[in-house]
């Protein structure tokens, strides 16, 4: 009887041990894990929409896009117009 409980013990100790190495060792896999693909393709650093939206201040419609450049600073602006009411909404950053 008291060898069954040494058992049961000893096999609790040892799954255990197992379930605790086997959480060390899916964290440190998951931390030293590398991309597989080109960042510049899935955007990582900044998560934006791939196409501009903006709804219309006046009339909460759609815009449509109707310019994209760069500004001074060489980041990405974004020009829109309302369709129904003409209002424009200028150098918006994307």
């Amino acid at each position: 009887m008291k060898k069954m409980k040494k058992m049961k013990k000893l096999a609790a100790l040892v799954l255990a041990l197992v379930m605790a190495f086997s959480l060390m060792a899916v964290t440190a896999a998951a931390a030293g894990a590398e991309h597989e693909h080109d960042c510049a393709v899935c955007s990582e650093e900044t998560i934006q929409p791939r196409i501009p939206a903006m709804q219309c201040p006046k009339c909460r419609e759609g815009m449509f896009v109707t310019r994209v450049y760069k500004d001074q600073y060489n980041q990405r602006v974004v020009d829109f117009e309302c369709p129904y009411d003409g209002t424009t909404v200028l150098g918006i950053p994307w």
